[in-house]
Order: C-alpha cells, then sequence, then structure tokens
C-alpha cells in the first residue's frame, strides 16, 4: 500500500467526503456533531454497501431517523416530503449511500488498496445494532444537518 490506511485516516476523509455530497449533491450544510452516538428514533432507515479488495474489506452504513430520510428525499428529488413515497425515499438513502462508498472506494484505491463495491441495500427498523467480529475496526461520525441528525459508521479490515 502506498500509505497508511488507518482507521482514524478513512473516518477523517469520510467526514470530508459527507460535508461535500451533502453540498453538492443535496444543496444541504452537515457539519460534525457534539452529539454522540447513531439517531435511534421510532423508525430508523440505515443505507449500506460494502467494499472489498485484496488488502482491505468492509462496510459503510448510512443511519437516519425516517423523517430525516424523508427530508433527503425531499432535498434530493425537489418534492414535498409527504409526497415521496418509501420506495422513493429508500431510492434516495441507496444513492447517497452509493456517493458515500464510492468516495470511499476511491480514497482506498488511491491509498494503494484497491477495492470493488457492493450495490447499497436499504435496513429499515425500529430496534437494531450492528456487530462486528474482533478483527473489525469500527468508527462512527454524527453529522447535523438541515435535514436531521446523520450517522456514517464505517467497519474496515485491513489484511
Amino acid at each position: 500500500m502506498n500509505q497508511t490506511i488507518e482507521l482514524s485516516s478513512a473516518s477523517e476523509f469520510m467526514t470530508q467526503h459527507v460535508v461535500s455530497v451533502f453540498d453538492t449533491m443535496l444543496s444541504l450544510r452537515a457539519t460534525v456533531s457534539t452529539k454522540a452516538g447513531l439517531p435511534l428514533s421510532a423508525e430508523r432507515v440505515t443505507g449500506t454497501a460494502g467494499f472489498g479488495g485484496d488488502n482491505v474489506n468492509g462496510l459503510l452504513y448510512l443511519h437516519l431517523s425516517a423523517a430525516t430520510a424523508a427530508r433527503l428525499a425531499s432535498a434530493m428529488l425537489r418534492m414535498p416530503s409527504e409526497e415521496i413515497p418509501e420506495n422513493e425515499i429508500n431510492d434516495v438513502v441507496g444513492e447517497v449511500t452509493n456517493m458515500l462508498i464510492g468516495g470511499l472506494k476511491s480514497w482506498l484505491t488511491n491509498c494503494g488498496a484497491p477495492c470493488a463495491m457492493s450495490t447499497p441495500a436499504i435496513i429499515r427498523g425500529t430496534c437494531y445494532t450492528i456487530e462486528t467480529s474482533s478483527d473489525v475496526k469500527s468508527g462512527v461520525s454524527v453529522f447535523e444537518s438541515e435535514a436531521g441528525i446523520v450517522a456514517v459508521e464505517i467497519h474496515i479490515r485491513l489484511e
């Protein structure tokens, strides 16, 4: 690998990337939050996508409350959130997840750990947690946006 990849450097990249994606693709301001943890509302929407290569593999999760997900869809589609069906909200969360994982994949490749990425998937539910095995490093960054609280969780294992 061209440079050492650490969870902290991946998290630092993702912090800048989340802010950029929200600004460019959603016309929303996002800033790092001092609040800890995931947005655990009555209903949560999580976009997830994986990445893998010879030297690295992992997953990215984009956690949002259902209301925040609807507001993101409203920003992207330029429609009132109450008019957007759930399947289109899922599509928007999947697309934002795809933009985030695409940036991470490019960053990893530039660091000397080429990898491929999976198609995003959506998880919806009221009470779930993501757990990893002991050899996987993970971190969560929380952001405040004009749409609501957003958390980006990265799980990464270096070979």
